[in-house]
């Protein structure tokens, strides 16, 4: 995905076509109207002509119901686009290309109301040294959050061009730590998870693109961090052998869908060992495509949202900025989209940043030969750190918003919950001996797969690695023997 910003050749041409567009509207609507009226004439009112009500709204002329209306509508909207297109155009604007142009000049947005950022900016800046006796902070940090969102953008972001870092990391630190002291067990502190990451996506949300740094920077939870994780600690993914050396945060060039939109098939891991939340992804977007579309949505100030169910159920959109993990040659280093060879879409990349900014189960895990080690093997939370290694059972609530349901490993079982329109997905053993020759290829220890489906009496298994990784296809003995922990999902609430 990259951000072009205002081509105005192209805005002004989108202008024409809309006033072209209005001058055929009436003439339009009166021969549609004679269309009804000629049929209510054949009928001799025998008949109703149309069942429709905008069509019927037709019959009161052109200034009456569409398309009619968009006799004045589009003209007038093509003025708009243009008199905006001025602000930016030389003499009045030309900005360098790059130039990040503040929303009240193309958007008409309200000018902020000083005071009421004063205000704000009065309360954040009172909670340094504030005593907050012996109920804890949690209303005082409340009380700021609430302020903070009844600004309008212009006023956030006016907020947080005045606002010192020093200040701003402060509050950052009091909403985070939910705590007692040990002098009072019963104080309450910070913001619960939910509370603090819906703050954290209105911020996002809200505010203009010369903010986000700032926020990521002072605040914890708004970027997830990957220095944690063992294939930036390693610079090789253990079991794919794939380098990870060079990785840096940056915004991909590829769209979040292209044409087609959800292909389950094309969904590839990356370098992440978090195969077991891939499977997950990937087994919901075959089963139901649409419910995984409609479950990201890009803002209109360049952010994405993800919807994401949280450890205890409850739904939030989780909001990030659109830089994302790359490699050293400027690829999206993780999840992401592959169709032959080449990466061509990043939604599945910010189902997996949502997942690690959100996910809360983590105990610790690590890849082999490295157990207790305590730079891989630790309980990590907010960051990608988090989302590696761990069980087949955990990832499904997060993306479906339902728990997984386990099933006996039985070949019959598993189709019966496949055939009946359930996602599925299943484990393999950490160590297996005696792999048949022909499964060697696609047999990857230590992984979860999810079921494409069945074919011939044998079950299709597909690897979250994506394409170029082939499927294996096994006999009912071959999966009881060499797979475990087979979860059927549920989409949707």
């Amino acid at each position: 995905m990259s951000y072009v910003g205002f081509d105005v050749d192209k805005i002004r041409g989108l202008a024409r076509e809309m006033r072209k567009a209005g001058g055929t509207a009436a003439p339009l609507h009166r021969d549609l109207a004679k269309v009804l009226a000629d049929a209510e004439a054949a009928l001799g009112g025998v008949a109703p002509t149309t069942s429709q009500p905008l069509l019927d709204a037709m019959r009161g002329g052109p200034a009456k119901g569409l398309p009619g209306v968009l006799a004045t509508s589009l003209p007038g909207e093509a003025g708009e686009i243009d008199r905006r297109c001025d602000r930016i155009s030389p003499p009045n604007g030309g900005f360098p290309p790059g130039t990040v142009v503040d929303p009240m000049v193309v958007f008409d947005r309200a000018e902020p109301d000083e005071a009421k950022v004063n205000q704000v900016l009065d309360l954040i800046k009172g909670l340094n040294g504030k005593d907050f006796g012996t109920n804890g902070n949690r209303d005082d940090v409340r009380e700021v959050a609430k302020r903070l969102e009844e600004l309008t953008p212009a006023e956030l972001d006016l907020l947080l061009s005045k606002l010192d870092d020093a200040d701003l990391k402060r509050f950052g630190a009091l909403i985070s730590d939910t705590g007692d002291h040990w002098y009072n067990p019963f104080d309450a502190n910070g913001l619960p998870e939910g509370e603090r990451r819906d703050l954290l996506s209105h911020l996002l949300e809200r505010s203009g693109p010369g903010a986000w740094a700032k926020l990521a920077a002072d605040l914890p939870g708004v970027q997830p961090g990957f220095d944690t994780t063992d294939v930036f600690l390693d610079g090789v993914n253990s079991q794919s052998g794939v380098s990870t050396s060079g990785l840096h945060y940056g915004v991909p060039n590829v769209p979040l869908f292209a044409d087609g939109g959800v292909q389950a098939s094309e969904v590839a891991q990356g370098t992440l060992g978090d195969c077991w939340y891939i499977a997950s992804l990937k087994a919901t977007a075959a089963a139901d495509p649409k419910f995984i579309q409609d479950g990201i949505r890009q803002n209109a100030n360049g952010t994405i949202s993800v919807r994401v169910w949280d450890k205890d159920g409850n739904l939030h959109w989780v909001t990030m900025t659109p830089d994302l993990p790359l490699d050293s040659g400027g690829n999206i280093a993780f999840a992401r989209s592959v169709s032959n060879g080449t990466t061509t879409e990043s939604w599945p990349a910010y189902y997996e940043k949502a997942f690690a900014l959100l996910y809360g189960d983590d105990d610790g895990g690590a890849p082999d030969g490295k157990d207790g080690d305590s730079r891989y093997d630790r309980k990590e939370h907010g960051d990608y750190g988090a989302v590696e290694w761990d069980f087949t059972d955990k990832a499904p609530p997060y993306v479906t918003g339902n728990d997984a349901d386990g099933i006996d490993l039985d070949y019959d079982d598993v189709k019966k919950a496949f055939d009946s329109g359930h996602p599925v997905i299943v484990s393999s053993h950490s160590n297996m001996d005696g792999v048949p020759d022909h499964l060697k290829k696609a047999y990857v220890t230590r992984h979860v797969f999810y079921v494409k489906g069945f074919q011939n009496g044998k079950m299709v298994l597909g690897n979250p690695w994506g394409p170029g990784s082939p499927d294996l296809v096994v006999t009912p003995d071959e999966f009881k023997r060499m797979f475990d922990d087979p979860q059927k999902l549920t989409v949707g609430k």
